[in-house]
């Protein structure tokens, strides 16, 4: 009955929003492409499918290893489904090879469909995308797969409360692999433990990509990457109570168009500085990345990292990469936007949380001193990978 219900109500709200999202796609210049979400508009395969759903272009970045082990079927072909025109477009330009094509709407009668067109031997899902028909049907004709899970404390809430909803979806999966113990010792109070694996954090597998930069390093480094107001001035009071002819500062601001005011910033504090686009050599006190697409290049030779974006209230961004480069980070406590990389950076001991500007001092000469990751992180990362792995195999070989 709530099937029927959940379907109702869906293509009803599909009748009222399919029109605003149509004509605002359009005036973006952008092709909803209604017929490929309709099956009005299929791809040719060859070849039964592996089918493969990756909402966004960061949940595509993060399946990238699982996508390149699926490769090696060379019985069947990859289809990835998405949703955003923005994820078809990064997928189309950067998986080649595979078949790409939009996720149908929710509706039963059109997964059914697209299930005997592409003739999937699986369903991979990349973290949590609870499609109620999408889930529940196919899971009648194939084994379905949810990878990468993570339940956030809103995600508790909601499932607990509307359990209605998501009991029937979670039952629905031959097998569920989360992040973490948390997750799964939740999931465990609606479905069978025995479908659920521990497998640790997708993410930890992405490869960072970066310009090559050579810099010849002379002295302890001191780097602010992405960060905003008031964090540069922050970091330079901070600099200059602990500076020496021995330490610099490297400031890498989120937005380019703030590098007039940064450089007024560090002249008041009566500071030397250099930029990145006018002198590779690093002999100023204070050293700004005003390029595009090169911070990731700097992380490696940094001996302290602050992330921004955490003091100021704006979220944090991407602290993966730093750690990547086998650097622990500093950020403040305005991590809303990146918790779940901040959980996962502290299950291996890969950040420090700050609370002021003597704590983050502190810290800073703390990891002046030594900032590396104790944890090997090459042979996490390969666990994690193989633990991935098999846990696909015993679904899709059984």
């Amino acid at each position: 009955m709530f099937k029927l219900i959940y379907s109702l109500l869906y293509a009803l709200a599909l009748i009222i929003v399919l029109p605003v999202l149509y004509l605002y796609y359009k005036k973006k210049g952008y092709d909803f492409h209604l017929k490929e979400r309709f099956l009005l508009k299929k791809i040719d395969t060859q070849k039964p499918t592996i089918w493969i759903h990756c909402a966004s272009v960061g949940e595509i970045k993060t399946a990238l290893p699982i996508i390149n082990y699926l490769k090696t079927y060379q019985d069947y072909e990859l289809l990835i489904t998405i949703l955003s025109v923005r994820a078809y477009d990064f997928a189309v330009k950067n998986l080649n090879g595979i078949k790409i094509t939009y996720l149908p709407f929710d509706l039963s009668f059109l997964i059914k469909k697209f299930i005997k067109h592409y003739k999937p031997k699986i369903l991979i899902i990349q973290e949590a995308e609870f499609w109620f028909n999408l889930i529940t049907t196919s899971c009648k004709y194939i084994p379905v797969i949810s990878i990468n899970t993570s339940i956030s404390e809103k995600s508790k809430r909601n499932i607990t409360r509307f359990r209605f909803y998501f009991k029937p979806i979670l039952n629905s999966f031959s097998k569920i692999i989360v992040r973490t113990k948390e997750d799964k010792e939740f999931l465990s109070q609606f479905v069978n433990p025995s479908k659920i694996n521990v497998c640790g954090n997708l993410k930890l597998l992405s490869e960072v990509r970066h310009k090559e930069v050579n810099l010849e390093k002379a002295k302890k480094i001191i780097l602010g990457a992405s960060t905003h107001s008031p964090e540069e001035e922050i970091l330079i009071k901070v600099y200059k109570e602990i500076k020496d002819d021995q330490t610099m500062l490297i400031l890498a601001p989120r937005h380019l168009e703030r590098i007039n005011e940064i450089i007024n910033l560090i002249k008041n504090h009566g500071l030397s500085y250099g930029l990145r686009s006018k002198n590779s050599s690093l002999d100023a006190q204070v050293y700004i990345i005003d390029t595009m697409g090169e911070l990731a290049s700097f992380f490696k030779y940094a001996d302290a990292v602050f992330v921004g974006g955490t003091i100021a209230s704006i979220g944090g961004h991407n602290i993966l990469e730093p750690i990547l480069s086998r650097k622990k980070v500093i950020i403040g406590k305005n991590y809303f936007k990146i918790k779940d990389l901040v959980e996962l950076a502290k299950s291996i001991d890969a950040v420090d949380i700050i609370e002021n500007e003597i704590e983050l001092k502190n810290t800073i000469l703390k990891h002046l001193k030594n900032n590396n990751i104790d944890i090997d992180l090459e042979v996490l990362r390969k666990d994690i990978y193989n633990c991935y792995i098999k846990s696909i195999k015993e679904v899709l070989n059984g």
